[in-house]
């Protein structure tokens, strides 16, 4: 039953394609190809059952890193990477690489080995409004992955810029960690810096840092200053810089140089190639080309969502959206109970150099190696 369903979905899919006849003909041609490379699963919150699972699982097993390209701030998503936390354990998965500064990263490592580690995320998830000190670490099923982390013994590898709602944070923890004659001495600084929390002035950051000896609490003030340049002059290229070098001081400290990581960042970052958004080189690109001289292999995974909720309630279609965000030949793949599973790459290979698609279709197709098409609606 499921199956003649996902059938009729791409079916209708392809009627609402094209004008043209020739169109048409490469619209059904499309979708046939996509069906035929097209799975499904069903998640109940806890453990997804069908063959669309068995094929993302299987990545685990054939490649060194998995990349999950998320879109944020999702249950359901969260829900599902905690499974498969521990389902990538048992194929050697040992290194989770998320989009938090070093720093954080380090912090969600020590909240994870305490008593209560939902209680004390959901506590600080109160603090600056809906975004919580640590964004994308905000919420139950959230801090249920570092539960699982925990567990099957990850390491968590943070390597993104310090997030602004996290500054006032890293600036106390750095300060109150110092003997008391030391925080007499800079406590007008400290007062100053958390005054205006969200842009801190470079000069008091570094007064402060020049101050203490902790190597630590040093690179998680320069981290701040570096990500305070990066917000106020949008500097993407910054960024990524900043992701690379992140991962590579991680990666070059492992003690093989096939150790496994599975990543859970936004999906933009982990492209093979031209980061969609940006236009730079990001993460992604910098691990498959890593893949590659290694000799092991990168599978990399958009996940997309097709509906979410304003905040007045109202529900809006990203299909029918004028702003919408991801391509419409994969919306309509779209069915609410089951999670969409496409495998691009035999597409990839038809369709190279194809410009009877839509230009954010190639992309997607020539730039991930699946995509996969949420039930959930995002509020």
């Amino acid at each position: 039953m499921k199956t003649i369903l996902l059938v009729a979905t791409i079916l209708t899919a392809n009627l609402c394609f094209g004008q043209t006849s020739k169109t048409k003909v490469d619209s059904t041609r499309f979708n046939k190809l996509v069906l035929e490379n097209t799975n499904s699963f069903q998640f109940d919150g806890k453990k997804p059952i069908g063959k669309g699972w068995e094929v993302m699982e299987k990545q685990f097993s054939e490649n060194q890193f998995v990349a999950w390209g998320e879109y944020h701030n999702s249950t359901q998503l969260s829900q599902l990477s905690n499974y498969a936390l521990e389902a990538a354990s048992k194929f050697g998965f040992k290194n989770w690489c998320i989009e938090t500064s070093p720093f954080v990263a380090n912090e969600l490592t020590r909240i994870s080995g305490t008593r209560n580690p939902v209680d004390t995320i959901l506590t600080l998830s109160k603090d600056k409004g809906k975004y919580g000190t640590f964004p994308f670490f905000r919420t139950r099923e959230d801090a249920e992955m570092l539960v699982t982390a925990h567990k099957y013994s990850y390491n968590i590898w943070g390597i993104d810029q310090e997030y602004q709602m996290a500054f006032s944070y890293v600036i106390n923890k750095v300060f109150n960690a110092q003997p008391p004659k030391l925080k007499a001495k800079y406590q007008a600084v400290h007062d100053s810096l958390i005054a205006k929390w969200w842009m801190p002035k470079v000069k008091l950051l570094d007064s402060l840092k020049k101050g203490i000896s902790q190597p630590v609490f040093k690179a998680a003030l320069e981290n701040i200053k570096i990500s305070r340049t990066i917000y106020y002059e949008d500097d993407n290229f910054m960024r990524a810089t900043l992701m690379k070098k992140n991962f590579y001081q991680y990666y070059d400290h492992t003690k093989s140089k096939n150790e496994k990581v599975f990543f859970k960042i936004g999906a933009n970052h982990l492209a093979k190639g031209l980061n969609l958004s940006t236009r730079l080189y990001d993460i992604g690109n910098s691990v498959y080309e890593l893949s590659q001289r290694n000799q092991t292999g990168f599978a990399n995974v958009f996940f997309l969502n097709r509906y979410y909720l304003t905040e007045k309630g109202e529900l809006i279609d990203d299909l029918t959206d004028p702003d919408g965000e991801y391509p419409d030949e994969f919306l309509k793949l779209y069915n609410k109970d089951l999670w969409i599973v496409v495998d691009l790459r035999p597409l990839r290979i038809r369709y190279k150099y194809d410009t009877t698609l839509s230009e954010a279709t190639y992309q997607i197709i020539d730039k991930y190696d699946f995509i996969v098409v949420s039930p959930e609606v995002m509020k």
